[in-house]
């Protein structure tokens, strides 16, 4: 069976850690390298991650200095040996047989890309979440409903086969990051299958350092990744231009008009 690559990226998490990582050792699937990035957190994390972890399990624990989530997960990418690449945040967790029906999806149907539904995990509730049905002849739409709010940009909710991730562009700041990702994940996919079965449980009371900085500052991050997106990427970029120009371009006259001078083509993007 194909050994599949989980990809962790670690920073303040201490509250979270032991839960996910316990989600992760009891996968029914065995053929499994798990993948730790500690990215220089400063808490507890590693030293709780460490009581939790099975030692019969194929284990890397990756150390380096922060640099934000989208360089944690490169790091991880780069690491990784299996045939596919699956990705967790380090607040949630996933069912035990995840991993198990993903693998036994993608190859009974030969998929590049297998996409699958979540549960939004709030103090006194959870919340069934899914993404839209998509195939191959699709995925242009997909793309581009990424930057209008229409689909999901998860990069933790997509299973994808290592190859899709050959040079593949990373941004520089946390928000929106998963988006980029995903663009090209999907961009590259010559086959896509959706399993309607919720794998991942999203925590949402996490109040990490993103989520608590401002509004217009999240904003600002995200409109750059976008437009350094724009300016390093590839042929997928053809596809989802007009989107992904019409949100900075808003974005930057709301939010940071300076925008329009750092990054002259967009302000005669429209």
């Amino acid at each position: 069976m194909p050994l599949v690559s989980v990809i962790v990226p670690i920073y303040g998490v201490q509250d979270y850690i032991a839960q996910c990582a316990r989600s992760l050792m009891a996968q029914t699937y065995k053929d499994v390298e798990f993948i730790f990035v500690n990215d220089g957190t400063k808490d507890r994390s590693m030293e709780i991650l460490a009581t939790v972890l099975d030692p019969s399990r194929n284990i890397k624990i990756i150390n380096k200095e922060n640099g934000g989530l989208p360089r944690a997960r490169l790091t991880g990418i780069k690491a990784a040996t299996g045939k596919y690449i699956m990705h967790l945040d380090s607040d949630d967790w996933i069912e035990p047989n995840a991993i198990e029906l993903l693998v036994n999806k993608a190859e009974e149907t030969g998929a590049d890309l297998v996409y699958y539904d979540f549960w939004k995990e709030y103090k006194t509730r959870s919340k069934l979440d899914h993404e839209r049905s998509y195939t191959i002849a699709d995925k242009k739409k997909w793309m581009r409903r990424l930057y209008n709010n229409g689909a999901y940009g998860y990069v933790w909710c997509k299973f994808a086969k290592r190859e899709l991730y050959k040079d593949i562009y990373a941004p520089k700041y946390n928000m929106h990051e998963d988006i980029v990702f995903s663009t090209q994940l999907i961009y590259r996919a010559q086959s896509i299958v959706q399993l309607s079965v919720p794998l991942v449980h999203y925590i949402r009371t996490n109040g990490s350092s993103a989520t608590r900085m401002g509004r217009a500052k999240r904003r600002i991050q995200s409109t750059r990744n976008l437009l350094d997106f724009y300016a390093n990427g590839g042929p997928e970029i053809a596809v989802v231009r007009k989107q992904l120009l019409n949100k900075c371009f808003w974005r930057a006259l709301r939010y940071d008009r300076s925008l329009f001078k750092e990054y002259p083509f967009l302000e005669f993007s429209l």
